[in-house]
């Protein structure tokens, strides 16, 4: 006797059986993402908003302003230098021209530096006033002592005589003493390479 197959497939059109349940519900799988900032999302789940993300990912803090600088407290005005031998640099007082025509060169200094030159005195020596306002020193032209016209600097010391003595130790010449003219004592002297200079005595 033929015996008839048994159709193992389920007949066309009809649904397959569903799944029996399992402890009377079946669990869902739920599938878990890794977020870019290392948090875990549930798949499916709507994207978080922008401002939950940005509470996720705090912004670093600024960092603190570095406190400023203490200003170092103001200190005392530096005293002037003194030289290699000790003594406070004489201060340069006074310049002067000794010339042959001392009015022509009134006129010519007057006009060209624009100097106000008074010669009220009793030697008619021209005072210059060339101070300006830059910190100059005045200066004069008057009458050349001897035949020819020079230039002489005047610098201020406590004592004439005591300078000269030294100008004399270190090969310069007195050409005129300490000689007291009324309104300033003076002297005129030759360095060593016979450039003529002043002195005045402070007062």
């Amino acid at each position: 006797m033929a015996t008839k197959k048994t159709s193992t497939t389920s007949k066309k059109g009809q649904s397959p059986k569903p799944a029996p349940k399992t402890n009377g519900a079946a669990k869902t799988k739920v599938a878990v993402k890794t977020s870019s900032k290392g948090k875990l999302a549930a798949s499916g789940s709507k994207a978080a908003p922008a401002a939950k993300a940005a509470r996720v990912a705090k912004a670093p803090r600024a960092a603190k302003a570095a406190p400023a600088a203490k200003r170092a407290p103001a200190g005392k005005a530096a005293p002037a230098a003194k030289s290699k031998a000790g003594k406070r640099p004489a201060a340069v007082m006074h310049w002067e021209i000794q010339s042959k025509q001392p009015e022509v060169l009134h006129e010519f200094y007057g006009d060209v530096f624009g100097w106000a030159i008074d010669t009220n005195n009793e030697f008619n020596y021209g005072l210059v006033s060339s101070k300006g306002t830059s910190g100059g020193i005045d200066g004069g032209i008057g009458p050349s002592s001897g035949e020819d016209a020079r230039v002489l600097v005047y610098a201020a010391v406590p004592s004439i005589s005591t300078t000269l003595k030294r100008i004399e130790e270190l090969g310069g010449k007195t050409i005129m003493p300490r000689t007291d003219m009324g309104p300033v004592v003076m002297a005129i002297y030759l360095d060593p390479e016979g450039n003529t200079m002043g002195l005045i005595e402070d007062r």
